[in-house]
This record gives structure tokens, C-alpha cells and sequence, in this order.
């Protein structure tokens, strides 16, 4: 599960927040009314939740958002009379009032989707190094041999190792031992 910080103006509005979250098994980080106290809180964490207000005592959600750790998402909760227009994309929005349950699903959606990410950037470092030489080899090979560009030889290599039943960097070794390169 991910880390959460609440940021909230009023003392009462965290309290609640800091509850309901907490009964429902989730980790909280800290509890502040700034954005600079969030902003602090969320560069000691990586993939965790800052569930705030629309207006801190120091800035809006907005400033917050640009300012804080990337690795981490922002989750508005605020009544939908205080915007303008919809929040961006990028920013997860929960509407005031709220039913517990409702806060709940939200933040479990936003763990998980943080909980890929950890993992799908994971996968990318353990892959990184050697075997990224190795894809990258083969593609260059493809591309001398059998004329492709570059999206055609990484499509080949994928679709090559899908036949065969075999991950892509094995399929890119064979290939670089079939046309004379090194892995």
C-alpha cells in the first residue's frame, strides 16, 4: 500500500481523513495544513498518495502538484462549486461531500495504479544493462539485414518471441548470433 499525506487547512477536516483512511489499513506519513510542509513530507517518500484541499494555507492544489515529489499523485477533495473548470487529467479528483466508501475506492485506485508503476519501472532496471545492448544489437542487425526501421525490427523481435514461446532478449541473442553479432 502507498504512503499517504493528508494536507488539509483545518485540524478537523484531517482528522476525519486520517481515520477513515487508517481503519481502512492505509499508512499515513503525516498530517499538515501547508504545502510546503506536504511538499517536504512527499520529497521522504516515493509512490505515495497527497490527499489535499483545494486551498492549503500557503498555496492551491495546483502549486502543490508542480512542486511535489513526481513519483507521487495528488488526490483533490474538495466541493466541485470551487473550480472553474475540471481539474487536468493528471490530477484525481474526489468530490465534497463524500461517502467513506467512496474515498476508499479512490485512494485504492490510485495505490494500485501506483503499485504498477513501482513495478512496471522495477522490471525496466532489472531488464536495463546487458539485455537492453542485446535488444538494441539485434535491432541494428535487423535493420542491416533485412532492411526494416526501427519500430519494424523491435515488432519482429516481439512478435518472434511470442511464436517461439520465449522472452524478447533471448529471441534478440539467437538473433544476434544468426547474423554474426556479439550479444
Amino acid at each position: 500500500m502507498s504512503d499517504i499525506i493528508i494536507a488539509f487547512p483545518n485540524p478537523g477536516d484531517s482528522k476525519v481523513l486520517r481515520s477513515i483512511l487508517i481503519k481502512n489499513g492505509y499508512s499515513i506519513v503525516g498530517v499538515v495544513a501547508s504545502g510546503a510542509q506536504a511538499i517536504n513530507l512527499s520529497d521522504d517518500i516515493d509512490y505515495g498518495i497527497v490527499v489535499c484541499a483545494y486551498q492549503l494555507n500557503d498555496m492551491q492544489y495546483m502549486e502543490l502538484k508542480e512542486n511535489m515529489n513526481e513519483t507521487c499523485e495528488l488526490l483533490l477533495v474538495c466541493s466541485p462549486g470551487k473550480l472553474n473548470e475540471a481539474p487536468d487529467d493528471d490530477i484525481n479528483f474526489l468530490p465534497m461531500p463524500f461517502k467513506v466508501i467512496e474515498l476508499v475506492k479512490k485512494v485504492s485506485e490510485i495505490s494500485d495504479k501506483l503499485y504498477y508503476e513501482r513495478k512496471r519501472k522495477k522490471k525496466q532496471e532489472e531488464r536495463g544493462g546487458k539485455n537492453f545492448m542485446a535488444i538494441q544489437k539485434a535491432k541494428e542487425l535487423l535493420i542491416k539485414h533485412k532492411n526494416m526501421t526501427e519500430p519494424e525490427a523491435h515488432k519482429y523481435l516481439q512478435i518472434s518471441s511470442m511464436k517461439n514461446g520465449e522472452t524478447i532478449i533471448n529471441t534478440a541473442k539467437k538473433i544476434c548470433l544468426l547474423y554474426g553479432g556479439k550479444e
